[in-house]
């Protein structure tokens, strides 16, 4: 990982020499990921029941402890848009990343899918489905269009309903060109027709919502930040991708984290929230195949982890393509890495699910 060519200049930390102290921490959860590693660094979350190697891409709630060994240090990117180095020492998250409102934070939202189980990868193949903006709010009232190339299909009729406005054309992306203006907080939905008789509605019936002004504000500004910052490609992407995701822009969030992939990334974290993200939106197809890559990179660099919730990912989106028997094969895996974590709340959530699907498939 390429080092940061600048830093801000930090407050002083709180340096914890024996037990870690007792801390308020806030109701919105912010995110703080781990960019840079040096020698020996250890961290600790509550719902683990011991210690685990730290790395890059890891997320780190306010309360999670760190345990940074002589000669070691370790770069954390806050919640509030600045970065922060650990040197040797016993830290609580919160010392270095300070509590209050993050910019930077997890998204409301417990992973559901828009769209329907049963459509299998085959069947979904044949469909034009809506990539993005899919199931997310958006920036900017000229969405860029993208959806699922249709093997026959020469010609795609796209449809925004709610401004009456229809277009065709030969490619499988398109930008809607913003004659007819989008209002902020209203729904939108796309419908995307091929020539050969495939349409997107045979999937879900899915679109977007205009961000408003002041949220859009709050995030532009961000993101100007972000960009001002001498960050490498991949830091700024993992950091644009989560501040995107606390926003439920998770167009914005695919369409960073798809290039990082393509770039050639090695951080298993990358694929895992792209994989995420996919679910969110109701693309189990692509989260598949995003997780998959993405267990190959936790593996090699035995993260733990990363593997937990890939697996969990893998099992869900199984589910969502009507394949039972794999959905629950990934889950026990799963619940077997949650389980080695010491993480039981993960593991009865596990449990619940595996129940639902053998009862209710």
């Amino acid at each position: 990982m390429n080092k940061f060519l600048k830093i801000f200049i930090p407050i002083p930390l709180i340096l914890i020499t024996g037990g870690f102290p007792v801390a308020s921490f806030s109701q919105t959860v912010g995110v703080n990921t781990i960019f840079e590693l040096k020698g020996k660094v250890i961290v600790k979350k509550p719902q683990w029941k011991k210690p685990l190697p730290a790395s890059v891409g890891l997320i780190l709630s306010f309360e999670d402890r760190l345990e940074v060994a002589a000669n070691a240090s370790v770069k954390v990117y806050c919640s509030n848009l600045k970065t922060w180095t650990f040197k040797p020492g016993r830290y609580i998250v919160s010392s270095g990343c300070p509590l209050g409102n993050p910019v930077i934070r997890l998204p409301n939202s417990n992973n559901t899918t828009r769209r329907p189980t049963g459509n299998t990868e085959t069947a979904l193949a044949k469909l034009p489905y809506l990539i993005t903006p899919r199931e997310t709010a958006i920036l900017t009232n000229r969405p860029r269009l993208r959806w699922n190339a249709v093997s026959g299909a020469t010609n795609y009729t796209v449809n925004i309903d709610g401004v009456s406005w229809e277009a065709q054309t030969n490619k499988t992306e398109m930008v809607y060109p913003g004659q007819l203006p989008l209002e902020a907080g209203r729904r939108y939905r796309v419908t995307i027709k091929a020539d050969n008789g495939e349409s997107s509605t045979d999937d879900a019936l899915v679109g977007f919502t205009i961000l408003d002004e002041q949220t859009k504000k709050t995030v532009l500004d961000a993101v100007k930040t972000v960009q001002q910052q001498q960050l490498s490609p991949e830091e700024a992407g993992l950091v644009l991708a989560h501040l995107y995701r606390g926003y439920k822009l998770y167009g914005d969030a695919v369409e960073v984290l798809e290039g990082l992939v393509k770039q050639g990334g090695r951080v298993a974290t990358v694929y895992q929230l792209l994989g995420d993200t996919y679910l969110e939106i109701g693309l189990p197809q692509l989260a598949k195949k995003t997780y998959e890559n993405g267990l190959k990179l936790a593996t090699n660099t035995e993260n733990l982890a990363v593997q937990a919730e890939i697996q969990s990912g893998l099992g869900m989106a199984y589910r969502l393509l009507g394949n039972k028997d794999e959905a629950i094969r990934w889950l026990k895996k799963a619940k077997l890495g949650y389980g080695e974590l010491g993480d039981t709340s993960q593991v009865q959530k596990l449990d619940e699910t595996i129940n639902l699907i053998l009862t209710r498939g």
